[in-house]
């Protein structure tokens, strides 16, 4: 019983910590820092699973992207545009191609 005790605190403050930093997150970036820190982060969840870092499909559409980041769609598209114009990512549709990691990681 105390064990699975602790192992609910563990998940719980694995959870609070994951929504503070969702908080942070929506409150203190600006869209285009915002955008970048999602693609950022799944950059990461692909090459941790095996997959490219660099080249994968976004399974959302830009509208649940907005939705997930607190933007507006209108904002999203603009900001994808923008990164792109900066030579920081490659979009055709839902695939993402991070061609300047470091630039992105500065955004």
């Amino acid at each position: 019983m105390e064990s699975m005790q602790q192992h609910a605190h563990r998940m719980m403050s694995w959870l609070f910590v994951r929504e503070f930093g969702l908080v942070m997150l929506l409150g203190m970036m600006s869209a285009e820092q915002r955008v970048a820190a999602l693609l950022m982060n799944l950059s990461t969840r692909m090459k941790a699973h095996g997959y490219s870092a660099a080249n994968f499909n976004l399974r959302m559409t830009r509208d649940e992207i907005g939705s997930y980041l607190g933007l507006k769609l209108e904002t999203v598209s603009p900001t994808f545009s923008k990164l792109q114009k900066q030579g920081v990512v490659s979009t055709n549709g839902k695939r993402i191609t991070i061609i300047d990691g470091e630039k992105l990681t500065e955004v």
